[in-house]
């Protein structure tokens, strides 16, 4: 691997001015055809619509995953099923709902009317996993197919050989639950009572999950009638020169920021902690292949699809290959069809990264998406390192609680995806990392419930929920802050389902920076003392004497850390970010431990003397599988450790 010198490449100035001669007359003819200010305003109205589209759910679903986790996404097509907005979503959601709403238009061509609302959770019908639940529905202005509003939306359950959403453990798509590919609930505006029975009849929680189904049809619904407002305001035709004209100024954009990166073929590996069925650092590869103003990510050389349910479906492999790409361009540049068309991807059908029928992908928008995202970021640190972070944590300490609430007499099922333990995301070569992170498939689009609101709905107590001193990778600039977290059930047994990835494989670290802890989970009997560890997948039943305890991951360090400001880790340590220990032994900053002041002179001799002692510094670390070691450290005499207990 080179050193951090070796990767500061750059394109020759010549060709670089010679592509924005060949572009400069398309320019020119956008803007003497669509007046700037028109365009400003039909662009703002197409955000804010998306915006309406994403309150109007939040504020009328029932289950906290949506209405206070946020784990959907609105985003509004044109007919021909372009991505033409989104707003606050989430990036593995609207960087792959074309893929789905292809299938849907294809498998209804010919009929699709006023009034129709389908719908789809099918991994194999280009959703993303199981989990997810699409709605959408066509837009018509004056008889004229015009758009599609659609959702999609993370539901509670989806009818699991489990009680979860997420089941680790599942082989196959029938363990996975309720498979609906795309099919109507509405046709023509009359509603399907017996598709919509048969679904309900098929998840748990019926109530909870029928009203998310109606804030996902509200929000489309809202969408639709926002954007009939706006054709009849502007005229078909005209707004779908705008929609052209916005297209064209996000690829134009897109293709000057692909222009600046250096050209090449670059590599980046990562790994799956476990595959839900016991097998173990699962290889993911990509090659990203940078060309004029197009990305191309190969993800040849992965693992063949594992037994379990950690598999990617190929809607989220597209989702996967861009977002990295998406993540180092300007964020001012509009996210849509303009943007996404100078970004392909492929992985081989029957990997890990592309599963083949019927294997399961029920994990697919986490464990394999956030790898795969993993893998193309530490690639693009070999091109653009200066646009890159330190890794992300994954989504691991958030487990779906299950039981039964005997609260009071009573004996009500519950469920609840629980958030609050969500890893942290890595170090930028400018900004230290941000916490709650949670995952790189929501990259912070997803929110923590409150303790308030977790011990009124659901039959347990927060016994702490704070930062995690020495979580994160180190560096120049170091990764947001893990979570340390712990429950204690109150009202009944708590079935805990692990579903995650990343401690065993942690958040890595770029240009000097260094890895992140990993992290872990684990059970503690209260009268015996005894721990059981659990790998980042698994069931673990929480008795009434037992609590469960995790710490996730912080996110990925940048830079060398012995270029910190000393100040900057003195902040960092009064912030209770840091220890004095990882001060010294890390950063080199030496602290009078009865002042709390820096010792500048020991400082800089500490510094110059582990500069000579280290090797050179790599562009990315670690380079093997299984480096955390946050287990190996804390297990004590009679704990045991589980791989994807069932």
């Amino acid at each position: 691997m080179p050193n951090i010198s070796t990767v500061h490449r750059a394109k020759p100035q010549a060709k670089r001015i010679a592509k924005r001669r060949v572009s400069a007359p398309a320019r020119k003819s956008a803007k003497t055809a669509v007046d700037p200010i028109t365009f400003s305003v039909v662009l703002n109205r197409f955000n804010t619509i998306a915006n309406e589209m994403t309150l109007t759910m939040e504020k009328t679903s029932w289950t906290s995953i949506i209405a206070l986790a946020r784990d959907f996404s609105c985003a509004i097509y044109d007919a021909k099923a372009r991505q033409i907005c989104m707003m606050d979503a989430l990036p593995v959601h609207t960087n792959s709902m074309h893929v789905v709403l292809k299938e849907i238009a294809r498998v209804f061509e010919g009929d699709i009317h006023d009034g129709d609302v389908i719908v789809c959770n099918d991994a194999y019908s280009g959703n993303t996993h199981v989990g997810d639940f699409v709605t959408a529905c066509p837009v018509f202005h004056k008889g004229k197919h015009m758009f599609w509003s659609m959702t999609k939306g993370h539901q509670l359950d989806c009818g699991a050989f489990m009680p979860t959403s997420t089941p680790a453990a599942a082989k196959d798509v029938w363990q996975e639950g309720l498979q609906l590919p795309p099919i109507k609930f509405y046709e023509k505006g009359e509603r399907r009572d017996d598709v919509v029975r048969m679904y309900l009849a098929n998840v748990r929680w019926q109530e909870w999950l029928y009203g998310d189904l109606m804030a996902q049809l509200g929000s489309i619904w809202t969408g639709k009638r926002r954007l009939i407002e706006l054709a009849a305001h502007y005229g078909n035709d005209e707004v779908e020169r705008y929609i052209e004209a916005i297209f064209d100024y996000a690829d134009q954009r897109m293709a000057q920021e692909i222009r600046q990166m250096p050209d090449g073929d670059y590599e980046g590996t990562s790994w799956l902690d476990t595959d839900g069925q016991g097998g173990t650092d699962i290889l993911v590869n990509a090659r990203v292949s940078i060309r004029d103003d197009r990305v191309h990510v190969d993800f040849s050389g992965s693992a063949p699809q594992t037994p379990g349910a950690n598999n990617s479906s190929f809607g989220v492999m597209q989702a996967a290959a861009g977002i990295p790409i998406l993540c180092t361009i300007d964020p001012s540049i509009p996210h849509n069809d303009g943007c996404l068309r100078h970004i392909t991807a492929e992985a081989p059908l029957g990997s890990v990264c592309n599963a083949q029928y019927p294997a399961s992908t029920a994990l697919a928008t986490i464990g394999p998406d956030d790898t795969m995202q993993d893998a193309v970021y530490k690639a693009l640190a070999h091109a653009v390192p200066e646009r890159v972070t330190g890794g992300n944590g994954r989504v691991s300490c958030v487990p779906f609680f299950s039981g039964t609430d005997t609260r009071d007499g009573q004996d009500r099922s519950w469920g609840c995806m629980f958030f609050n333990g969500g890893p942290a995301g890595g170090a930028s070569s400018s900004q230290d990392g941000w916490p709650l992170l949670i995952t790189s498939a929501g990259m912070g689009g997803l929110k923590i419930l409150s303790v308030e609101m977790s011990e009124m709905l659901y039959p347990m107590r927060v016994d702490r929920q704070e930062i995690g001193a020495d979580s994160m990778g180190h560096g120049k600039h170091h990764g947001g802050p893990g979570v340390e977290i712990q429950i204690t059930p109150i009202g009944g047994p708590i079935e805990c389902h692990l579903f995650g990835d990343g401690t065993a494989n942690p958040p890595h670290g770029v240009m000097g920076g260094t890895i992140a802890i990993g992290g872990g989970s684990y059970k503690e009997n209260l009268e015996t003392g005894k721990r059981t560890y659990c790998s980042s997948k698994g069931l673990l039943m929480i008795e009434e004497n037992e609590v469960w305890v995790a710490h996730s991951s912080g996110g990925g360090g940048y830079g060398d850390p012995l270029k910190r400001d000393p100040e900057a880790v003195l902040e960092s340590i009064f912030e209770g970010l840091l220890t004095v220990e990882c001060a010294n032994e890390v950063y080199g900053v030496v602290i009078n431990r009865a002042t709390m002041t820096i010792d500048w002179k020991r400082t800089e001799a500490r510094r110059e003397q582990m500069a000579a002692e280290r090797g050179p510094l790599e562009v990315v670390v670690p380079t093997t599988p299984g480096a955390s070691d946050w287990v190996q450290k804390r297990l004590r005499e009679g704990d045991e450790y589980l791989i994807d207990p069932q």
